[in-house]
């Protein structure tokens, strides 16, 4: 049974957390052992911080910015909470207990909390699947189904094991665009702090020596120069009308309208797109045969898989699939039909049909494009280091020339 207490340390500070107790004497024992010492106990209600937030109070508004806040830091942790109970339910530990050992190593607070709440909800009564149902905002579709196919089927042991392996690779997936996007976010970030620092610091200092010495500046000089007055006396105008871009831009993005111009600029933007499309491939193929290789039926599959690719472009050519297939057409020509997937996907998947593998098809050509988005992030990233690098020196180098050509005049005046 999972506690909420509130104790004070050796060092008087204030702990709140859950304990796992069978009571709340053994409960005040176990705290008592850690040299902490109990002002209040009671047990946990399973409430998370988005139902808190929806009591209307202001500390429920607080605690809804708190579940925002650590919402995608807990998305993270499903991965090792999947690994660790596939590992303990494979070693032959009970559900419950397993559950029970996860929350006594988990050291995320927010992510903790859920926990609890599954344990609890399984000592209720509630399947394993209900228990995380409630955390929807965690544990995607595709892993709630499979956790109840498993349950149906009695196989949740290799259920979960798949899972495990899902998160990891969606995790790497995750990991390799951040990191080939970090270091030309970097040098963009760096170029555009030089120039700032260029055009309020320096350029200012210069712009009166030159206007002193009364003689026509060159065209490159007054256009920085102009710039950089503009920037040096207006700055706080830029600073909003930027916020001001971002808030709207986002409330507009958060609408449907919005939705659907972003999704469609992804699928055609020059070198986005190579990345964008090849991922929606890898997400839809894996995901898909992972479903039916689970024993989860085409349609509900096609269901779960077009809320998983995230984009509302694909996700209306996946409806449109899913209805012709419900009408009796082999998935092949649906998607063929759809026109979103690569030619020798749909040859691939035609074969898998032919060869009554379509899961195991579906599986491969999600390892192809797997290792095609590898070799595809790695080529760009190659070329657009050495273009940002470019395009820094370019505008740098600009501001340089417009601040030297005056001074070459003035010398050779001097001569």
């Amino acid at each position: 049974m999972i506690f909420e207490y509130q104790a004070i340390d050796a060092k008087g500070k204030t702990v709140t957390d859950l304990i796992d107790a069978p009571n709340p004497v053994r409960a005040r024992e176990k705290l008592r052992s850690q040299k902490l010492y109990v002002t209040k106990i009671q047990p946990h209600t399973g409430n998370t911080a988005a139902e808190t937030a929806q009591e209307g109070t202001l500390s429920g508004f607080a605690a809804g910015i708190s579940e925002a806040f650590y919402r995608r830091g807990s998305i993270k942790q499903v991965g090792l909470f999947s690994r660790q109970l596939a590992t303990l339910i494979g070693a032959g530990m009970p559900l419950l207990r397993a559950i029970s050992d996860i929350l006594e190593q988990t050291d995320h607070q927010h992510f903790r909390n859920i926990v609890a709440d599954i344990k609890t909800h399984l000592e209720e009564g509630l399947s394993f699947s209900q228990s995380i149902a409630r955390h929807s905002g965690i544990f995607s579709d595709m892993y709630i189904n499979m956790i109840r196919v498993g349950e149906n089927l009695g196989s949740l042991d290799t259920v979960i094991e798949r899972l495990a392996e899902i998160e990891e690779k969606r995790s790497m997936l995750k990991s390799k665009i951040q990191a080939a996007l970090l270091y030309p976010a970097f040098m963009i970030a760096l170029s555009i702090g030089v120039t700032i620092f260029l055009m309020v610091k320096i350029i200012p200092s210069l712009s009166g020596m030159f206007l002193e010495v009364g003689k026509e500046l060159p065209l490159p000089t007054r256009i920085v120069m102009g710039a950089s007055s503009i920037l040096s006396s207006y700055w706080y105008l830029l600073i909003i009308a930027v916020l001001a871009l971002v808030i709207f831009g986002k409330r507009y993005l958060n609408t449907q309208n919005g939705k659907e111009k972003l999704d469609e600029w992804l699928l055609e933007a020059p070198v986005i797109s190579r990345i964008y499309r090849k991922r929606l491939v890898l997400l839809f193929t894996r995901n898909l045969g992972i479903l039916l290789n689970n024993n989860v039926d085409i349609i509900k599959s096609l269901e779960i898989v077009k809320k998983i690719v995230g984009n509302s472009v694909i996700e209306r050519k996946i409806e449109e699939a899913s209805a012709r297939v419900r009408e009796g057409s082999p998935l092949s020509k649906a998607l063929t039909r759809a026109d979103f997937l690569p030619k020798m996907v749909i040859g691939m998947i035609s074969a898998g049909e032919a060869s009554d593998q379509l899961d195991d098809m579906l599986l491969k050509i999600g390892n192809v494009y797997d290792n095609e988005l590898d070799l595809t992030i790695s080529s760009l990233t190659s070329i657009i280091e050495p273009m940002v690098i470019v395009v820094m020196g370019v505008v740098v180098g600009i501001i340089v020339i417009s601040v030297m050509l005056p001074i070459l005049e003035m010398n050779l005046l001097v001569q």
